[in-house]
């Protein structure tokens, strides 16, 4: 994934949002996070709680994060979608129309 940062010669740059990220989908992540290298503050965020910590620790592990992200897929999946009068799209997300 890719920010786009300015400058004067190319107004939208990508710049990568993990140092020395791969192309690959992977859990690359997650190791990075615990050097203390997340971008955002709500990467930092994930360490600050002995719960989401042991979260992050778990899905150092590919074939953790691999499962887990399957598992989410296919919880996802079973969300059913709001067609017609039955759902809306919110003009602001925290308040409903």
């Amino acid at each position: 994934m890719h920010k786009y940062i300015c400058n004067n010669a190319v107004p939208l740059t990508p710049s990568p949002l993990r140092p020395n990220s791969s192309t690959t989908f992977d859990n690359d992540y997650y190791p990075v996070l615990l050097q203390n290298k997340g971008l955002f503050t709500s990467d930092a965020a994930l360490l600050t709680t002995k719960q989401s910590k042991n979260i992050v620790n778990e899905l150092v592990s590919q074939n953790k994060f691999f499962t887990e992200f399957s598992q989410s897929m296919k919880r996802m999946g079973a969300i059913e979608v709001l067609t017609g009068s039955n759902g809306e799209i919110r003009r602001k997300c925290s308040v409903v129309n």
